[in-house]
């Protein structure tokens, strides 16, 4: 039995190497593969475990910024309000309405003649007959009381003209007080406008900056000490002070540096819509090129080359005006690892980037505020319909004419734009600023927030 096996290997003995071959390299091959395969799913695991960390970060610090902004809001916004108080001009606009205390005792002498006149003039009547008894007893009592006629005739002339007077006076001030709602309802929505897309961009490079600091510091602190080489310098770990005086840094827009962006917005506000009639009639698409050109005039007034002494205490007199305010001490504050980081954050805001990013951040609000007042324009009412049909052309018969096929398809274009009184567009107008500022939930915010720049 031994014999023949041994035969038959002898006989097959290349196929049978062959064969074990082609399984031995299949064997491993496989095994190799496995081992392959194992890798990649465990490399794509930890790429997929990093991504998923980088995203929860993300999503943390989108979160974080959100919350710190609504934070920071309320201050910004009491700020805003009191500075451009248009309910103070409005309250006074209606106290014009009510009627003054001293000018009462010339209006009692009105309001019995008037209601002698509703009871039928018996009162006058019976005093003219009194008269007439009194000028037959005497003619110097008739002289006297002559007199005292044409003195109380002149008197009740003169008080006739005062109202006279206090009305064109009373319109006169309405005006004024009209174009400074106007500029002030334009100027404070602009402010918010500005003022929360500036908060929103420098809350998210700053919390961007810190955890980047921090990611890096777990990082290389795994692998090296304490101190470590980086970007080309000897850099220290961002320490919780530090941290805190760099976000400090926002106090500074929400209690100054806004007052200029408001100087810089008035100024264009007053040059764009100053000699624009309260009476105008303007449409959603005229509105939309106002709000353009204010922002045209802005830029031009240089507001994107002054964005640093906008959003950061520049200079010893303003740094010294924030350390005051904010009862801090130079040395604690000015470190090494904060000066790097404000050096950073200034370089970011001088950057075409930074400039990019602000204006969408002010197209895309300015886009959300036209679609909110967009419900103050009624609707166009549609062109009626031709009353009769345009008469088909026949063999045989002449084309219609020209003139009257154009007059009869006039009727098929665009209806006429919707235009309001801006006066009328002015309260909802300022309205529209508290929503930027003050809204629950503030849907500017969500929005600006939301842009992928």
């Amino acid at each position: 039995m031994f014999d023949s096996a041994w035969g038959f290997v002898k006989r097959h003995q290349r196929k049978l190497m062959i064969t074990a071959g082609v399984a031995g390299g299949l064997y491993y091959s496989g095994k190799l593969l496995l081992e392959r395969i194992a890798e990649m799913q465990a490399a794509s695991a930890k790429a997929r475990a990093a991504k998923d960390n980088i995203r929860r970060r993300f999503d943390q610090n989108q979160r974080d910024c959100l919350f710190t902004i609504m934070s920071l809001l309320p201050e910004l916004s009491e700020q805003v309000l009191h500075e451009v108080d248009v309910e103070k001009l409005i309250t006074e606009l209606r106290a014009i309405h009510v009627p003054q205390k001293p000018a009462a005792s010339s209006k009692a002498i009105e309001k019995p003649q008037s209601a002698e006149a509703r009871e039928g003039g018996n009162n006058v009547w019976s005093e003219q007959g009194e008269q007439n008894v009194r000028s037959k007893e005497g003619a110097s009592d008739a002289d006297g009381e002559g007199d005292a006629n044409g003195a109380t005739d002149a008197e009740a002339k003169a008080n006739a003209q005062q109202p006279a007077l206090a009305e064109n006076e009373t319109r006169r001030t309405k005006v004024e007080i009209w174009e400074d709602i106007k500029l002030q309802s334009f100027t404070r929505t602009l402010i918010a406008v500005y003022s929360e897309s500036l908060l929103t961009i420098l809350v998210h490079v700053q919390l961007g900056m810190v955890g980047r600091s921090t990611y890096l510091d777990s990082v290389v602190g795994k692998y090296t000490g304490d101190d470590v080489a980086l970007e080309g310098r000897l850099s220290s770990r961002l320490s919780p002070a530090d941290e805190q005086h760099f976000l400090m840094l926002s106090w500074w827009f929400i209690n100054r540096g806004w007052r200029q962006l408001m100087e810089t917005i008035s100024e264009a506000t007053d040059h764009c819509i100053g000699q624009l009639p309260l009476k105008e009639r303007v449409s959603h698409r005229e509105l939309g090129a106002i709000f353009t050109s204010i922002h045209n005039r802005v830029r031009e007034n240089g507001l994107m080359q002054d964005l640093s002494a906008i959003l950061l205490p520049l200079g010893d007199k303003n740094v010294g005006e924030y350390l005051a305010a904010n009862r801090l001490e130079a040395e604690r504050v000015f470190t090494p690892v904060f000066v790097r980081l404000l050096d950073q954050i200034r370089d970011i805001i001088e950057s075409n980037d930074f400039v990019y990013v602000f204006s969408c951040s002010i197209d895309r609000l300015t886009a959300q505020l036209l679609e909110s007042l967009q419900e103050s324009f009624p609707e166009p009412v549609p062109a009626p319909a031709p009353c009769t049909p345009l008469p088909p052309t026949v063999e045989g018969e002449t084309a219609p004419d020209l003139d009257d096929v154009v007059k009869e398809f006039e009727h098929f274009s665009a209806p006429p734009e919707s235009k309001v009184v801006i006066v009328q567009l002015l309260p909802r107008i300022a309205r529209e600023g508290h929503q930027i500022l003050n809204g629950v939930p503030n849907h500017y915010l969500e929005n600006v927030s939301a842009s992928r720049e």
